[in-house]
This record gives C-alpha cells, sequence and structure tokens, in this order.
C-alpha cells in the first residue's frame, strides 16, 4: 500500500517532546502529482528512441512484459535505461514473497502505473445507463468498476530478490527451439481471419513480401527458409494489425518500423532470434518528436500484443498436444 510519513509530535509537561511516525494514506492528488511527474519525465527520455540501439532496446522489453500496457513498458524501458541495467522478469513484493522469494535489503524498486477502480453508486450507474454511457452496469447487473484515475507502483527484479527459484514457466505460441512450422499454420489463419488471401510468389529485388491492401493479398517470398518466413509473414500481419490501410498519411518508413517492430517482439516471444535484422533507424521520420514516438510504440504495442493473444486463444482451442504442422 502507497503511504507517507508525517510526524506529531506531542509535549510531556516539561520533559520535552516526544514524536511518533503516523502513516496516513495518500491522497488522490498526491498520486496525479507523482504519475504526473513520471510522464513528464518519460516524455523527455523517449526522445532517446531516434537510434537504433534504443529503440531495439525498448522492443526487448516490450517482447518480456507483453502484458503490460504501452506506457508501462515504456517506463520500465526508461528506468532501465537510466540505471544501465537489463530487465527479466518484474513482479510486486508481495507477488515475489507470495512465490517464496524475497526483495533483498536496499533493492531499487521500478514504477509502473496502475489504474485506481471504484464501483459507482447506484444513482451514478442509472445516469450513465440513461445517457447511454459505457460501462454502466456489469454483467451482474452490478454498477461497474471504473477508472477514476492513476497510481504508481513498484515492481522489482528477479535479480533483486533471493529464495526459491522461479516456477516453469509455461512456453508461448508454437514454437518450440528452432521448429517455427506450428507458427505458420496459425500466423496464416490470422491473415485469413483479416479477410487477405495468402500467396507465395518470387518478390523482386530485395522485396521478401508485400501486403496489397486494394486486392487483400498478403504473399510471402517461398524461396526463404521457414523460420524466415514466419518472420516475413508477423511483418506483413504487423501491417495489416498497425492499420496501415487507413493511415496513409504516416510515413512509409514509419510504417515499415511500425510493421519490422511487431515483428520483432511476435518473433522474440515465439522464440525465433532476428539478430540485427530488425535493426530499423527511427530518428528520419520522428524528427525527435516524443508525441510521434510514442503513438507509433502504442500501434506496435497493440498490434503485438493482439497478435499473440490470438495465438494463445488458437492453441487452447486446438489443445497443447495436437500437432498443428505441415
Amino acid at each position: 500500500m502507497d503511504t507517507t510519513t508525517t510526524t506529531e509530535q506531542r509535549t510531556r509537561g516539561t520533559s520535552g517532546t516526544t514524536s511518533r511516525k503516523v502513516q496516513v494514506g495518500k491522497t488522490p492528488a498526491d498520486r496525479a502529482a507523482e504519475v504526473e511527474a513520471l510522464a513528464e519525465q518519460l516524455t523527455d527520455t523517449v526522445t532517446a528512441l531516434t537510434t537504433s540501439a534504443a529503440w531495439l532496446e525498448m522492443l526487448r522489453v516490450a517482447a518480456r512484459f507483453t502484458r503490460y500496457s504501452s506506457t508501462n513498458v515504456l517506463l520500465l524501458w526508461m528506468q532501465a535505461e537510466q540505471r544501465g541495467v537489463t530487465l527479466s522478469r518484474v513482479a510486486g513484493y508481495r507477488a515475489w514473497q507470495a512465490i517464496g522469494r524475497q526483495v533483498v535489503k536496499g533493492a531499487r524498486s521500478f514504477a509502473v502505473k496502475a489504474p485506481v477502480r471504484r464501483r459507482l453508486t447506484l444513482e451514478e450507474a442509472t445516469e450513465r445507463a440513461r445517457s447511454g454511457q459505457r460501462p454502466a452496469f456489469d454483467a451482474d447487473g452490478r454498477p461497474a468498476l471504473v477508472v477514476r484515475g492513476f497510481k504508481l507502483e513498484r515492481v522489482f527484479r528477479y535479480e533483486d530478490t533471493e529464495g526459491e527459484p522461479l516456477p516453469e514457466v509455461p512456453e508461448v505460441g508454437y514454437v518450440t527451439g528452432d521448429t517455427p512450422t506450428g507458427a505458420w499454420d496459425a500466423l496464416s489463419a490470422l491473415v485469413t481471419r483479416e479477410g487477405y488471401q495468402l500467396t507465395a510468389e518470387a518478390e523482386d529485388g530485395d522485396t521478401r513480401g508485400h501486403t496489397d491492401f486494394t486486392r487483400r493479398v498478403v504473399n510471402i517470398d517461398p524461396r526463404y527458409h521457414l523460420a524466415e518466413r514466419v518472420h516475413i509473414l508477423v511483418h506483413e500481419l504487423g501491417h495489416i494489425r498497425c492499420d496501415h490501410e487507413n493511415r496513409r498519411k504516416v510515413s512509409r518508413a514509419q510504417r515499415e518500423t511500425e510493421a519490422e517492430s511487431v515483428a520483432f517482439i511476435v518473433c522474440s516471444v515465439l522464440g525465433l532470434e532476428l539478430g540485427d535484422v530488425a535493426a530499423v533507424y527511427v530518428g528520419g521520420w520522428t524528427d525527435g518528436d516524443p508525441d510521434t514516438i510514442t503513438a507509433a510504440q502504442v500501434a506496435i504495442h497493440t498490434a503485438a500484443r493482439g497478435v499473440l493473444a490470438d495465438l494463445e486463444d488458437n492453441r487452447n482451442e486446438h489443445g497443447d498436444d495436437e500437432d498443428v504442422s505441415t
């Protein structure tokens, strides 16, 4: 629980004063000020993403923390860069204790944003429903929980804890080792579900694949080995999921950076090592504008997270033991 400390003094006769510390909860204004301060710091720091090295490090953080929001991915990246450390796994103080590990004394925490939720009163929910605002009531007919603001929560790195070894984490997606065959099938199904026909024709020059929004065709050059075709397929799916069909005002350089960044995150989670293939340089299209960088990162994060969630749903539907290879 977030607390602040104040000192209360009492006078006992003529013997002077004694003091004791009283723990009081932070006010909503205190929490909002903390969040705002960190947001301003993030805006100042995010311009560092105009270098390839910083961009790739941010993508590596995003690949490790796919369940975090895009803002929290940027916050974790920023703090890790400032301290010169690498992030592996992070969790809250109590969460580490729950799995038998203890945060070591003196460890520095990392701040992430957490929503502050409150259940609407019956009157508020009724008024929302009457005016067409959502949410108003939940599936059980109770007044809905709504986000009233944000607060900072503290998480710690695995390296700053000691105790029981971490439990085995189940594999995400279809790729195990160097066999991405199942991923090809699942990703192909996602392309088809988006309303595109998947073709396999040789491309000209350095082009390895392309998406034709008019003809609704995604083509992947069949001359590459399977792992690379999976990478190309995720790149083209990234174009679709980042809505590049309708975001025509976005420069081609930015569109390619977004699509390749989606491919980097998804392929990293699936176990494919891309090396330097995704070392896209972002400075040319951002002009150092934090708003442009943040908007691109949100699009990338949303698309990559959606693809991974769909792959997970697909795997759960078929069952872990089913052979989905070609």
